[in-house]
Parts: structure tokens; C-alpha cells; sequence
């Protein structure tokens, strides 16, 4: 059973291990919801500009295909069992994984017409961007244990 002891205190399982702090995964969350915030507003004109208002429409969905598992990443990242940077990391790269194939086999599917300009490049980009935001974080936190 997991519980929070409180803000800015360990997060802790009643096996007794420990995690990060409830105040060290908010921030991480606020930084990505940020670097989010910041994507979405530079990426607007360059989308309206490439596909009009369809491409607003699935340059906003790339980016929360992108952005969602690495807010969940962020809250698994507080359990005692992830102490382990290895484990912490498969964990990680596996959820993007499992979240971002089957969005692309969907998209694929439904609308085979949809191309590059209008989605696959701004998801290969937000992706990249996400995934070193995510190692940035990641090894902030290493380097503090």
C-alpha cells in the first residue's frame, strides 16, 4: 500500500521503502506541464501554417500522446519498487512505448490521410523533445541520490 506522508515528505510504501518527495514529483510534473504549455504555443503557427485548422487539431493531439505517459510517468516515479534506475528507466521507456505504437497504428488505421505535416512530424518531434526533457529530469533526480 502506497501513501503520501505529507508534502515535500517521502513517499513511502508500508513495506518501509522510499521514493522521491510528493514536492520533487510535483515540480517534475509542473516543469512538463510547462515545457508542454511552451510546445503547444510555439507549434501553433507553424501548424495552422502547414495544414490550417486540421492541423492544429492533430498537432494538439501528437503532443498528448506524447505528454500523458510522461505525466504518468512522473507520478509512478515517487514508488519505493522504481529506486532502481534500471528498472525505473524500462519502466518508462515501456510506457512510451505502449502508448505512442498503438496511437500510431490508430491514427494509421482511421484516417489513412492524414500525413507528416499534419501529425507523424509533430509527434516525432514532441517525442524527441519529451524524451530528453524526461532524461533531464531523470538525471537531475540521480544525481541528487
Amino acid at each position: 500500500m502506497i501513501r503520501v506522508a505529507g508534502w515535500g515528505r517521502q513517499v513511502v510504501s508500508s513495506s518501509g521503502g522510499g521514493g522521491l518527495t510528493a514536492a520533487q514529483i510535483a515540480k517534475g510534473v509542473l516543469n512538463l506541464l510547462i515545457l508542454s504549455a511552451a510546445l503547444w504555443v510555439v507549434s501553433w503557427w507553424p501548424a495552422r501554417g502547414l495544414a490550417g485548422e486540421s492541423g492544429l487539431l492533430w498537432m494538439t493531439r501528437a503532443l498528448l500522446i506524447v505528454v500523458i505517459p510522461g505525466f504518468i510517468n512522473l507520478l509512478l516515479s515517487g514508488l519505493p519498487i522504481l529506486k532502481d534506475p534500471l528498472k525505473s528507466m524500462l519502466l518508462r521507456m515501456g510506457l512510451r512505448i505502449a502508448v505512442l505504437l498503438p496511437a500510431v497504428l490508430v491514427v494509421k488505421a482511421w484516417w489513412p490521410d492524414v500525413g507528416i505535416a499534419q501529425f507523424y512530424g509533430w509527434l516525432m518531434g514532441f517525442y524527441l523533445i519529451s524524451l530528453a526533457f524526461e532524461a533531464w529530469e531523470f538525471s537531475i533526480l540521480l544525481r541528487r541520490r
